[in-house]
């Protein structure tokens, strides 16, 4: 699985760049298009089609989605371009589309919740005794995960934005990290007990979200240090 999230990181970084005119001025149509592929994941296998269907299609398209490659590669992207300088291109292009990059992710990881949650928040709350220990526990973190994205998906759009004050907004878009952080739990809560067999994932997801939890320490502490100077100088004038 570790090729999912990896090759979803580079299909997300060129989605987000060669979209990004069309994202911003008709953002409510990637929102629509990304509904249709949750729509069409919970189709694919409720109505049997995934049984009918050619492998190469479960495999290579409709997986991405259904694991939450796509919309957890998504996420990685936004939180990564608010732990890197905003001053380059690169980064300053992708930053005016980050919440919208952020929306389409929720709701793509809502199509990989209902998916699982059928059997796994069903057994949760009907039959949790009969659950294994990974899979309780995984379970429990994606209904916490679901309380904390849903908050932040819909204060992401504008028009919610608008509404509230700077500083709420800022608040609440805190537990973005925490957010983050349960997605790193829910993985490895699933891949640590198959380690023989996962443990290429366990290292790429280990390096993805530690990568950025010390790039994201170092522009607080510079950020901090900025901002200490600047009160210092204003101090002494």
């Amino acid at each position: 699985m570790y090729l999912y999230i990896l090759v979803s990181i580079i299909l997300t970084l060129l989605f987000a760049y060669s979209c990004n005119t069309a994202i911003r001025k008709h953002a409510g149509l990637f929102y629509a298009l990304a509904v249709l592929i949750v729509v069409f994941e919970v189709v694919y296998y409720q109505t049997g089609l995934r049984d009918t269907a050619p492998e190469w299609i479960t495999e290579y398209i409709v997986n991405p989605f259904k694991r939450g490659a796509l919309p957890t590669a998504m996420f990685m992207v936004v939180m990564y371009l608010g732990a890197l300088d905003g001053k380059k291109p690169f980064v300053s292009k992708l930053l005016g589309i980050r919440g919208e990059l952020s929306i389409i992710a929720c709701i793509l990881t809502l199509g990989h919740n209902i998916i699982y949650g059928k059997k796994q928040f069903v057994n949760l709350f009907t039959n949790p005794s009969e659950m294994k220990p990974h899979s309780l526990i995984a379970a429990i973190i994606s209904i916490i995960m679901i309380a904390v994205m849903l908050p932040l998906m819909v204060t992401s759009f504008k028009a919610v934005r608008k509404r509230m004050s700077f500083a709420a907004w800022k608040n609440l878009q805190r537990w973005a990290y925490l957010f983050f952080g349960l997605i790193y739990a829910h993985v490895m809560v699933l891949f640590l007990p198959k380690f023989s067999e996962k443990y290429l994932d366990i290292i790429a997801y280990t390096f993805i979200f530690g990568i950025y939890a010390i790039l994201r320490v170092a522009k607080a502490i510079n950020t901090s240090k900025n901002t200490s100077g600047l009160l210092k100088s204003a101090g002494k004038a």
